[in-house]
């Protein structure tokens, strides 16, 4: 964590770049191909297909999930003498970003699993708490409920597990009294749902797409196994892979004479505007230094005629 600096909107904790050293590089591409490839493993890279055929895979994709997580828990003996809901309602929200917007950060296993299960385990936490401590209300059920959505957003932060129906579960946890009576059950049962969305995922979504995109990191963690040995500041070396890697993707450059873009990049009405107001601006502030260089470059000759002048008279005086 940098803290070096005093002022707190400095201050940053990236836990990947402590444990990403230790993660191991992806063993997707020694598998036999039909496997790797339904794991998400690609060794070409395919645009996604059109949002029709998406809309297509994303219904298929959450009407399965949910129907194997709700089959599941209700043919399981031990889960349905808790009497769970039939579907824990922050499901739906993680079926949206599982299976149609699938190449978000926000979807992959590592955030679509550990997210919201630690999203899970605060809001039971929370309510365990409150319980303990007084009888809470309907009146005040909102405190823990804020608290624990709170407390998880923070925590979803921090760990690189953003993922936002786990605010939803930590509120159902707190809040909901059917789910605040399973208590630790309510854990597991997120945890265990939260798997097999992603296994169903994995199914659905590689059908000319690709999912996931990453299971726990998009870093190259082999780079940072390497690195390691290089000493130094361990999220400076993680900042720096970035930048790296930023600059050797595909990018935009604008110059104050033309606008460069990637071969096979369309862009609308909006965005061409925008990159022309740019390109507008830099040649704006091109001229300006070019007058700000010409006046100083007048000003430094005239100096040195003086300067020239001062030189002769003296040697003039001298020679007399």
């Amino acid at each position: 964590m940098r803290i070096a600096n005093l002022n707190p909107r400095t201050w940053n904790l990236d836990i990947d770049a402590h444990i990403n050293r230790f993660v191991p590089a992806s063993p997707l591409h020694r598998l036999p191909r039909p496997i790797s490839h339904f794991l998400g493993y690609r060794s070409e890279q395919r645009d996604d297909v059109g949002n029709v055929l998406a809309s297509l895979y994303s219904f298929v994709g959450a009407f399965a999930g949910l129907a194997v997580v709700a089959l599941v828990f209700g043919g399981t003996e031990g889960i349905r003498a808790r009497h769970p809901p039939v579907l824990i309602a922050s499901f739906g929200a993680s079926a949206i970003l599982e299976y149609n917007s699938i190449r978000s950060p926000l979807g992959q296993p590592r955030n679509a699993i550990l997210g919201h299960t630690l999203s899970a385990l605060v809001g039971v936490c929370i309510a365990k708490l409150f319980n303990a401590s007084h009888d809470s209300g309907p009146e005040s059920l909102w405190i823990p409920g804020a608290l624990a959505c709170g407390l998880a957003s923070a925590l979803m932060l921090l760990t690189n597990t953003v993922h936002p129906p786990g605010g939803a579960s930590a509120v159902l946890a707190a809040t909901e009294p059917r789910v605040v009576r399973l208590g630790w059950v309510f854990v597991g049962l997120v945890a265990w749902g939260s798997i097999l969305l992603v296994v169903v995922g994995c199914v659905v979504n590689n059908f000319q797409r690709q999912f996931p995109v990453f299971w726990w990191t998009g870093v190259d963690v082999k780079g940072l196994r390497e690195e390691r040995r290089e000493g130094g500041d361990i999220e400076e070396r993680v900042d720096r892979r970035e930048r790296r890697d930023i600059g050797e993707g595909e990018r935009i450059v604008a110059d104050s004479f033309k606008v460069r873009v990637p071969e096979g990049l369309s862009l609308n009405a909006e965005e061409v505007q925008v990159l022309e107001m740019l390109r507008e601006r830099l040649k704006g502030e091109e001229l300006l230094r070019q007058r700000s260089e010409g006046s100083s470059n007048e000003g430094t000759a005239a100096e040195n005629e003086e300067k020239s002048r001062s030189s002769e008279t003296s040697a003039s005086l001298f020679a007399s």
